[in-house]
């Protein structure tokens, strides 16, 4: 087996390994995909006008939570800015008086995206009429 090894680098000294048709194929894709990623940030970065967060709050469920309620919900963020420490707040009415509150905050919703987050309260929430909203985010 030495000997074959010997041999082979001796035939091969001088001469460059040529390089198989696979790896050139593979290089090429990923040639491809790294200028269309880059492509694609640029042209996003130039003609998409910057718009701030716009969340919108949808209620998923309403559960039964030990001694309270539990109100899941979705927050959206349709903007293409981020939204850091995004304060939502759930008020059940009666009428016009508040029976009562609560309120979540989200660490971070980013642009064109959703997050999910939950609201306890003492009283059943369907014998009421639920108002949620986010109340204000800060900039990250």
């Amino acid at each position: 087996m030495v000997e074959d090894n010997a041999e082979d680098k001796k035939y091969n000294q001088g001469r460059p390994k040529e390089t198989p048709v696979w790896e050139w194929i593979i290089a090429a894709v990923g040639l491809i995909l790294v200028v269309g990623a880059i492509g694609s940030t640029l042209y996003r970065a130039v003609t998409e006008e910057s718009t701030p967060p716009t969340l919108g709050v949808i209620v998923d469920s309403v559960q039964r939570n030990g001694d309270g309620y539990l109100v899941k919900f979705r927050v959206k963020n349709t903007g293409n800015q981020t939204a850091a420490a995004a304060n939502i707040e759930g008020e059940l009415k009666n009428g016009e008086e508040t029976a009562e509150t609560s309120s979540a905050a989200l660490t971070y919703v980013p642009a064109n995206s959703e997050r999910r987050g939950g609201l306890f309260f003492t009283k059943n929430p369907q014998q009421f009429d639920l108002q949620i909203r986010a109340m204000g985010y800060e900039e990250p």
